[in-house]
């Protein structure tokens, strides 16, 4: 059952490899408690995980970044914010 605890809130989710990960599990009570996401991963992890099957089944966009790389985080939070359409609520960092 769907509260909503969370609509409105607006966040960064890494990590989300596969559906074994704490970061994919995370990002489907998001959605489902009506938070709004971007998942990131770095580009190689996009690669080899199934991350666009969960950005398909909860509307959400992928946006790689390596987070050892300020630049890419840099343009991940900036793209973030555009998106979602106002400043981040949350990140959840699982990688």
């Amino acid at each position: 059952m769907s509260h909503q605890l969370l609509a409105g809130k607006k966040g960064i989710i890494f990590g989300a490899l596969d559906n074994q990960s704490i970061a994919w599990k995370t990002a489907e009570s998001v959605h489902e408690q009506g938070g709004q996401i971007v998942l990131t991963n770095a580009p190689v992890a996009l690669r080899m995980g199934t991350i666009n099957n969960l950005a398909a089944k909860i509307d959400a966009p992928v946006i790689p970044a390596d987070a050892t790389s300020i630049k890419d985080l840099e343009d991940l939070i900036d793209q973030a914010v555009t998106h979602l359409g106002g400043p981040l609520d949350f990140v959840l960092h699982s990688i």
